[in-house]
């Protein structure tokens, strides 16, 4: 790494720290610290929204799969941006209106405080898991950016301790590094010092993505000169130039990777975005419905053509024009275009890869903090405490986003696979609660005056989709191998959308009638 270049992304973090400490004095409550005193205007909310869904998987995660299949992951972008405006059009005002903290609060309104705690334990897996997929995803370029620092200081460590444990590999250093510096600002000032770090993300992460790809794309000839050049790579590789021809052909395909997976992945993006409290959240902390609203529809503007951008340069490392990396190094696709091909001047180099890094930290913030607030709410000042006074909401807060980084730290370190694929699990886990939010809103009962799901439905569904997409990506394999007559391949999100309505349509008709008895008494005690 050139001097110009450290001390471009040296000067960066040095302002998102800063930022960081100045909010500190807006974060005095519980309320300004978690939802920014539900005073955010459109701007910030919207930043907050995208910074969410652009961070690891739409950068290193989408180049990762595009360096192996081509023009597919640019449905991750194209179905979360869809997700997002489809929830600007008809819930975001309804989660605003109730004045909520979590996702989970609002599904104590629609049914009761099991479902509630339910769906908030599940949702603690699911951000608990792209909390660490992002941190792997900054541990790959900040490794890239500072090997030769990191491994000196891992060299020193082995010494030091005697052995060279996992720990002290230089990726895990720098997943160390860059999960103390998340925690430090979003302790600092919480949810508006998000917000303003995310506007700074934002920005810089448009500015010098834009730019790149379009270096890219001139230098290589357009997009006839990359799959030209894709061609003379796979036969380099040792294909014959019809099997080149044929996998060129796949790359341009976005469907290469089979009809199922597209469909699982566009519904996985779009439920998701209904019941994802990271990016949910800033719609709680928007000034009013109409700034929530808004925000999430201009979001999807900014969201979609990411995914076009970086499957481009992905394919364009795998060309071998800008330098040769072995396909096992997958991962590694984007920063390797930034910094080690040497085809962009330092100074761009330095500013694209503080972009990439704004991305990937634009994210893990708002998914750090959504736990740590699901934490707060849904379960210390729910069942443990409810009687806690704001002063120590706060610190109890604060407390929990530091706890809440610590503890994905190691997983990062040690939980490995497949950035894009990972995530989907995830996805699978909120496309569940999104389907019992939006039943809860939309399909309601007149007899009990209120959802026509069952509240013992709607905790089953959550936790059959969560156990079953849970234990299908650990035996993926040997599931889909007796499952070979389906005419698609089997994803994670069409398991959780499986077992959600199954459990909902079997449990509902066996518990609706003691529910409306129940319900119908509370209605009666009332009056």
């Amino acid at each position: 790494m050139q001097w110009v270049q450290m001390l471009i992304i040296i000067a960066y973090f040095v302002l998102l720290a800063v930022v960081g400490k100045i909010m500190k004095k807006y974060a005095k409550s519980s309320s300004e610290f978690l939802i920014a005193g539900r005073n955010m205007g459109v701007t910030l909310v919207t930043v907050v929204i995208v910074g969410e869904w652009l961070g690891g998987m739409s950068t290193v995660g989408t180049s990762e799969t595009a360096f192996q299949s081509g023009f597919f992951p640019l449905w991750y972008n194209v179905s979360t941006a869809t997700g997002m405006f489809l929830f600007g059009l008809t819930i975001a005002a309804t989660y605003r209106k109730h004045n909520v903290h979590t996702v989970g609060e609002m599904l104590q309104l629609y049914y009761n405080r099991q479902v509630r705690v339910v769906a908030s334990l599940a949702f603690v897996v699911a951000f608990v898991i792209m909390s660490y997929l992002q941190l792997q995803a900054i541990g790959s370029l900040v490794s890239q950016l500072f090997g030769g620092m990191l491994t000196s200081v891992s060299n020193a460590l082995a010494s030091i301790f005697g052995s060279h444990l996992s720990l002290f590999e230089p990726y895990s250093i720098a997943i160390i590094i860059s999960g103390i510096f998340v925690i430090f600002y979003v302790y600092e000032g919480g949810m508006k010092s998000i917000a303003l770090t995310n506007l700074i993300h934002v920005i810089l992460i448009f500015s010098t993505v834009i730019t790149v790809f379009l270096l890219v794309l001139y230098k290589i000839g357009g997009y006839s000169g990359l799959f030209a050049a894709l061609q003379q790579a796979f036969i380099t590789e040792g294909k014959t130039a019809e099997q080149a021809a044929q996998t060129v052909a796949s790359f341009k395909n976005p469907f290469s990777l089979g009809m199922g997976k597209v469909i699982a992945w566009i519904l996985g993006g779009i439920l998701s975005g209904f019941a994802s409290q990271a990016c949910i959240q800033p719609v709680f902390a928007a000034k009013d419905i109409s700034t929530a609203k808004k925000s999430a529809i201009i979001s999807a503007i900014f969201i979609a053509p990411l995914g076009i951008l970086v499957s481009t340069m992905g394919m364009a490392v795998r060309s071998g024009v800008f330098g040769y990396i072995d396909v096992s190094r997958a991962k590694e696709a984007l920063p390797f275009l930034l910094m080690g091909s040497n085809f962009l001047p330092p100074w761009l180099s330095g500013l694209a890869v503080a972009g990439i890094l704004a991305a990937i930290l634009s994210t893990v913030a708002p998914v750090m903090f959504a736990v740590s607030t699901i934490l707060v709410k849904d379960f210390y000042h729910l069942i443990v405490n409810k009687d806690a006074s704001d002063a120590h909401l706060l610190k109890v807060s604060k407390l929990l986003t530091v706890i809440v980084g610590l503890l994905t730290i190691p997983m990062a370190i040690y939980l490995q696979g497949r950035i894009l694929e990972a995530a989907y699990i995830t996805y699978g886990i909120r496309g569940s609660a999104a389907i019992v939010v939006l039943l809860g809103v939309f399909w309601l009962n007149k007899k009990t005056q209120g959802t026509f799901v069952t509240p013992l439905a709607a905790s089953v569904s959550i936790i059959a989709a969560t156990v079953g997409i849970l234990i299908f990506a650990m035996n993926k394999n040997t599931i889909t191998a007796y499952l070979k007559w389906l005419p698609f391949t089997l994803d994670q999100v069409h398991v959780a959308i499986f077992l959600t309505l199954a459990a909902i349509l079997i449990v509902t008709p066996l518990t609706r009638k003691s529910h409306e008895e129940s319900s119908t008494m509370k209605i009666g005690t009332k009056v």
